[in-house]
């Protein structure tokens, strides 16, 4: 059977990526196990500390945990299809908007664009959204009296946000050192999240005030007002996306595994975590706290769940400790997986060259200060970043859509790729239901979003702008540094490809 031509590598293999034909070459190192990649999406499980008490505020705690638990297995499903299109392209780093822009490079090009940049801003934002709150735990726990301002003229820094930027470029330093690195760092802090979970999961055994009344359902009667309860579900499942699906990013590091099977053990297990979890935790927290609670306090709620299961005293501090190594696993995973995505971007020609370099140590450093920069930005500029989330998840979503329909693309024009992994016979009708359901949450989501609070007309207009922004780019990149067709972009024959006269 015959395999694409994606820098010279035949599917199924592992080569070394290189870099551009501008750059010296690169080499990013394949010793990734796919235990290190699922150690780095644990931290997806750590998206519960974020936005999981704002869900039960608003919704209720059974309601809540049948939205997180679903969206997790879709989120498990759909990594089967991501698989599979990794296994097409072993030798691309990036991931899901990279197998994005590989379906539709010969019908609409700019997809790629689109994809790649929506994806890159949806994972690198959530490490100021992220930052920011562990800075605000760590200021209101051990810092209470910190109540001062730095005035810097055009924005105020409170020390929530500057340690917030503390953090930032504190993970920043692992993550040159390769992925291998990161995912240490997760391993490490990982433990304190797991002893977290157990204690959650253990509630409805060994603690008295675990009561199921509390567990409530608050998304109302789907048979006398479907659409009101159809559509608060469906904008809810819009922002739950950008923790629920994460466990995507272990197809970011395809050329860093030390084989392709090291790839689809990663997704498919990682996957099946996140859903055990997002079942789990929530039924135990759901139990412990009343909604009435939820909405009082949504980021203190796992702390009051914590001391209804253990005894208060040092043990609260332990708990603060579980949080912010949740915190922190989300920052250095969405660090490592958005660098890898704008750095397979500049391989595929589709942002400016510059992006293409690596360091030393085979990392894309320069896809890395670019996160850190902007991120920084946002932490100074933005009063709440949290809004950010909905802009954020306009291009994320959009991401995943393509990629989804760029799995039916390439059944249809490319049936005689090399697929090591190749899903049965339920594929194509999976990945026309997933295409659906995706495009209805991201378009009621993101046109509905004031319903959780937290977005409205100025977030959506944000996530269209960078959508925009990266159109620019990819038009700067296509046109003035490549001179290249801007619509479609055709593969290399496998005599281009090897440098040889086709005629």
């Amino acid at each position: 059977m015959s395999s694409p031509i994606t820098s010279g590598a035949t599917a199924g293999s592992t080569p070394p990526v290189t870099a551009g034909p501008h750059d010296a070459p690169a080499e990013v190192h394949a010793r990734l196990s796919w235990k290190d990649a699922f150690a780095m999406a644990m931290a997806v499980s750590g998206g519960l500390y974020v936005s999981f008490g704002a869900t039960v505020a608003v919704v209720g705690g059974l309601s809540a945990m049948a939205l997180w638990a679903f969206a997790a297995l879709i989120g498990w499903v759909q990594n089967s299809l991501f698989a599979e299109m990794a296994s097409i392209f072993p030798d691309k780093p990036g991931g899901v908007p990279i197998y994005a822009h590989e379906a539709w490079r010969e019908r609409f090009a700019p997809a790629g664009a689109l994809a790649t940049f929506g994806y890159w801003f949806g994972w690198s934002a959530v490490i100021s959204i992220v930052s920011v709150t562990a800075g605000a735990v760590i200021a209101a726990r051990w810092l209470p009296e910190a109540a001062w301002v730095l005035e810097l003229g055009v924005a105020e820094l409170a020390p929530a946000q500057l340690i917030g930027i503390g953090l930032i470029l504190a993970i920043m330093v692992p993550n040159l050192f390769g992925a291998q690195p990161a995912a240490w760092v997760n391993k490490v802090i990982g433990v304190l999240l797991l002893a977290s979970f157990a204690v959650f999961i253990a509630a409805p055994v060994v603690s008295g005030s675990w009561q199921a009344p509390n567990l409530t359902w608050g998304l109302g009667d789907l048979a006398t007002d479907p659409w009101a309860t159809l559509q608060l579900a469906l904008v809810w499942l819009y922002l739950i996306g950008w923790t629920a699906y994460g466990t995507e990013m272990c197809a970011a590091f395809m050329p860093e595994y030390r084989s392709t099977k090291d790839g689809k053990k990663a997704l498919f297990t990682s996957g099946a975590y996140t859903f055990g979890i997002f079942l789990l935790v929530p039924f135990g927290v759901g139990g412990l706290i009343t909604q009435e609670e939820a909405a009082a306090d949504p980021a203190g709620m796992f702390v009051a769940a914590f001391t209804r299961v253990l005894p208060a005293g040092p043990l609260t501090d332990v708990m603060i400790l579980a949080i912010l190594a949740a915190l922190l696993m989300g920052v250095n995973a969405a660090m490592a997986d958005g660098s890898r995505a704008l750095y397979g971007a500049a391989l595929d020609k589709l942002a400016p060259r510059q992006l293409e370099r690596t360091n030393r140590h085979g990392v894309p450093a320069r896809a890395i200060y670019a996160a850190v920069v902007m991120n920084i930005v946002l932490i100074v500029f933005i009063a709440n970043p949290i809004s950010i989330l909905v802009a954020a998840n306009l291009g994320y979503l959009l991401a995943i859509l393509l990629a989804l329909a760029g799995f039916l693309v390439l059944r249809r024009d490319h049936p005689d790729y090399d697929r090591p992994f190749r899903v049965g016979r339920h594929a194509v009708p999976l990945a026309v239901v997933l295409v659906v359901y995706t495009a209805v949450v991201l378009v009621v989501g993101a046109l509905s979003s004031e319903l959780t609070g937290y977005g409205g007309p100025k977030e959506l207009a944000i996530g269209v702008g960078i959508l925009a922004l990266s159109l620019v780019l990819y038009v700067y990149r296509r046109r003035v540094q490549e001179r290249l067709p801007l619509l479609r972009d055709p593969r290399p024959t496998p005599a281009a490809a090897a440098g040889l006269d086709p005629r």
